[in-house]
């Protein structure tokens, strides 16, 4: 039970990260970093839908609250 807990909280707090650092990344480039034309554009897609695989941040908190 503890190493699903531990991976749980590194899964939440690596995602975490890189949505934040996506957002921010996005804050400073603007508007081109929608577009496709730009590497940040894919860069903030995987991002989000890393922070929601094989559990979402909240299912994986609770995880490590259980522990």
């Amino acid at each position: 039970p503890g190493a699903r807990a531990e991976v749980a909280a590194a899964k939440v707090a690596a995602g975490e990260a890189a949505y934040a650092a996506a957002r921010t990344a996005l804050q400073l480039h603007g508007a081109i970093g929608y577009t496709d034309e730009y590497d940040l554009s894919l860069w903030i897609r995987k991002a989000r839908a890393l922070r929601g695989a094989w559990g979402s941040p909240s299912v994986c908190r609770a995880r490590v609250l259980a522990s």
